[in-house]
């Protein structure tokens, strides 16, 4: 007869015939927190994205504004701006915050509609400033306020703000400080910063942001604070 080795076979209760399975407690915890920390991050940087996303609306808004205006004053050689104002030119803003004058009225000149708009003490007609209704610029349809034109007719921004304009008048025969009559277009410190401000163009369009206060740290409209930094959007 050959010979038969013998096999030592270990018992199943051996320590070394257990094998692990699953996750720990301590190992699940340590999951859950890095996927917690991912999802904050996503979220942030998904944020972020969304506020760049409309600073470029913004600024194609201003684009197009921009295209319009020099359209409407290459036809009549004038701002679009009723005679009232250019007669004693005084510098204009359109949509500022608690302010005279919606941008609504301009609006209504650069699409060519036949609108009336009283204000305090005064009368705006569109078919003045632009008698012969011509079309100068296409405007997108918001229904919830927000980049692009409300059933009031006002332009808001793409945060759901009214867009702020303000339009130069040209120089007249002397020069005033106040923006009365001289070639500096002045926005009453709305669009002035310690860094930027507006100097002889013709017009300006601003917005101050998510946070709808003006500069980096929220000041309000009149205050002279820098612009780096902040969420505000300018043309110029």
């Amino acid at each position: 007869m050959g010979y038969i080795p013998l096999v030592k076979i270990r018992p199943k209760n051996s320590a070394c015939s257990k094998t692990r399975s699953g996750f720990t407690l301590v190992e699940l915890l340590v999951v859950i927190a890095i996927v917690a920390v991912l999802v904050a991050l996503s979220f942030v940087g998904i944020g972020k994205f969304i506020e760049n996303g409309r600073k470029v609306q913004a600024l194609a808004q201003f684009k197009d504004l921009e295209i319009g205006m020099k359209m409407f004053e290459t036809d009549y050689n004038r701002p679009p701006i009723p005679t009232s104002k250019r007669n004693v030119g005084v510098d204009t803003v359109y949509g500022d915050p608690g302010g005279l004058y919606s941008n609504g009225f301009l609006m209504a000149v650069l699409i060519g509609e036949e609108k009336e708009f009283p204000y305090e003490g005064e009368t705006f007609s569109v078919k003045e400033v632009n008698p012969r209704g011509e079309t100068f610029l296409e405007l997108q349809f918001s229904p919830d306020k927000k980049n692009g034109v409300g059933k009031d007719g006002i332009l808001y921004d793409p945060w759901g703000r009214e867009l702020m304009i303000a339009v130069n008048t040209p120089p007249f025969e002397r020069e005033f400080s106040d923006g009365t009559k001289d070639s500096r277009l002045h926005t009453w410190g709305l669009a002035e910063y310690t860094d930027r401000k507006p100097r002889n163009e013709t017009f300006v369009f601003w917005s101050y942001g998510k946070d709808g206060k003006k500069g980096k740290n929220g000041q309000s409209p009149g205050s002279i604070v820098p612009y780096a930094g902040s969420d505000d959007v300018i043309s110029w």
